[in-house]
């Protein structure tokens, strides 16, 4: 045998144990999501000092995992061997995302770890009662602890660059406040200038169509339904009820919630379908790649632009009703059988300014993310204190979306995330409606019959062009440069601002 082909072999084992050692990282995080889901959906209300200690346990376990010294020796001869350029692409890019991982969870102390895993399980269960009290004082104490914590991670992270945009990288990979805001700048301008033309239209939406009691039996009905119809196997995953509406899981165990109120089915309607994005995307992940780094999502911003394409671009489409309506009418019996399709599609669609982000319109959910990176990036500056969020909540609902919040349930109280420290993930929601838009624009161009296809209850070439495009693909790619893969150009807000001035445009006669 050849010195040159032993060495290769040698090469390729060394490869393989590096992907061994981080399947045994990632089993340990999976179980930790199985953790934290039933934290959120089966864990008895006594029970969230024990599951502290659980999920503390876990982050340990999986902290020693990720800071072995193994890895990072495996990474180094790797990487210095002559051999190095004749791996394939695939290889460099599992060991590329490996040396990512390590070079960050090495700069984490254990012991900051397991605090801080313990410290946003006390606060989410916190929030919860603060939201249910409408009591913000309750959250208070345990927002500010983790805010503290969540500098400290970003400082240890990287102590040269700011906290926030440590942040929002490590969410978004390659983003910072001044590209966010350089893209969100005429979102914003465009979206204020569409809600007012919405508003002045003459001929309104007739939203009392949708507003009626929809028992929430008959909703549970409605969500296995959907998950059929988008293809989410309930084989291999679930659909539960929690306070905030999450996915989470991998492969052949993905688990979504959702959260019904029987006047109105709308919100868990398209909560089903938005979260059925997610769990789709976990699910379609190329198997070949399994428990490798490229077999994981993306980005988070991708992980949006799935959901909000299922929730919006599929789920609020004239097409998707012209075929759905009659089989929503039979699980619902005589509930909407007076409703007449035109008139339904305008309600479903109906732009109105409203207190909550998971159950806004298509036009004004940006504004729901602006608002919340706009806070963010004042609290991270140190213009605002936690103290002040309620307050500063009001006042920016009051500016941006011209409403008055008179409850903090229905203002800072209403999204989970921050108390979980998941500060700088909210513009990714934004971004994910950015990316739907631009896939969109190439799927109507690869499917130009797609519109008929789905009036007809074809609903398999859309996801399949999905599937294969995006979702199979995993990490093969930084988000920029798989949305240029699959569209020929990098993200841009264009596809977004125009697919939503098009469509209302047409729905509000305007």
């Amino acid at each position: 045998m050849k010195i040159q082909t032993r060495m290769m072999i040698k090469m390729k084992d060394k490869y393989n144990q590096l992907l061994d050692l981080y399947k045994e990282i990632q089993v340990v995080g999976q179980i930790g999501m199985l953790l934290g889901w039933d934290t959120e959906v089966l864990m008895p209300k006594g029970g969230i000092i024990q599951r502290s200690e659980q999920q503390g346990y876990v982050a340990r376990l999986n902290h020693k995992l990720g800071t072995n010294p193994t890895i990072g020796e495996l990474l180094r001869e790797l990487k210095e061997s002559e051999d190095y350029d004749k791996l394939s692409e695939v290889e460099k890019r599992n060991i590329h995302l490996i040396q990512k991982d390590y070079d960050k969870v090495t700069k984490l102390p254990e012991e900051f770890v397991v605090e801080y895993t313990k410290t946003s399980v006390m606060a989410t269960e916190a929030w919860k009662k603060a939201r249910a009290e409408n009591n913000f004082v309750v959250f208070q104490p345990h927002l500010e602890k983790v805010f503290e914590m969540t500098k400290k991670y970003a400082n240890y992270i990287n102590p040269e660059t700011p906290p926030y945009e440590v942040l929002l990288d490590d969410f978004e990979p390659g983003m910072s406040s001044e590209k966010y805001t350089e893209i969100f700048n005429p979102l914003k301008e465009a979206t204020f200038e569409l809600i007012r033309k919405c508003r002045d239209a003459p001929n309104q939406p007739n939203t009392s169509l949708i507003n009626r009691k929809v028992p929430l039996d008959v909703q549970d009905k409605i969500s296995k339904d959907l998950a059929s119809l988008i293809d989410f196997n309930l084989e291999k995953g679930r659909i539960d009820v929690s306070t905030h509406p999450f996915t989470t899981g991998d492969y052949d165990d993905v688990r979504i919630t959702t959260r019904y109120m029987e006047e109105d089915f709308t919100s868990s309607f398209f909560s089903v379908m938005h979260e059925g994005g997610h769990g789709c995307y976990d699910q379609n992940q190329a198997e070949k790649f399994r428990y490798q780094p490229i077999g994981n999502y993306c980005s988070l911003g991708l992980h949006e632009s799935q959901s909000r394409f299922y929730e919006n671009t599929l789920g609020r489409s004239k097409s998707f009703w012209f075929y759905y309506l009659d089989r929503f009418k039979e699980l619902t019996g005589d509930i909407f059988s007076d409703v007449q399709y035109e008139e339904f599609i305008r309600a479903i669609n109906a732009v109105e300014p409203s207190f909550i982000r998971v159950e806004a319109d298509e036009v004004t959910y940006n504004l729901h993310i602006i608002l919340r990176f706009e806070i963010e990036r004042d609290l991270f500056a140190g213009k605002i204190e936690i103290k002040d969020l309620p307050q500063v909540w009001k006042d920016k609902m009051k500016e941006m979306l011209g409403i008055e919040v008179e409850k903090d349930s229905d203002g800072v109280l209403q999204d989970i995330h921050w108390s979980g420290g998941t500060f700088g993930y909210f513009p990714t929601y934004s971004l994910g409606n950015i990316y739907a838009a631009q896939f969109f624009n190439k799927l109507t161009e690869d499917i130009p019959d797609w519109n008929i296809k789905l009036e007809s209850g074809d609903v398999s070439s859309i996801l399949t062009w999905m599937k294969t495009n995006v979702q199979e693909k995993g990490n093969l790619y930084d988000a920029p440069e798989l949305v240029k893969v699959v569209t020929g150009e990098y993200p841009t807000p264009k596809y977004l601002i125009d697919f939503l001035n098009k469509k209302y445009s047409v729905l509000y006669g305007i």
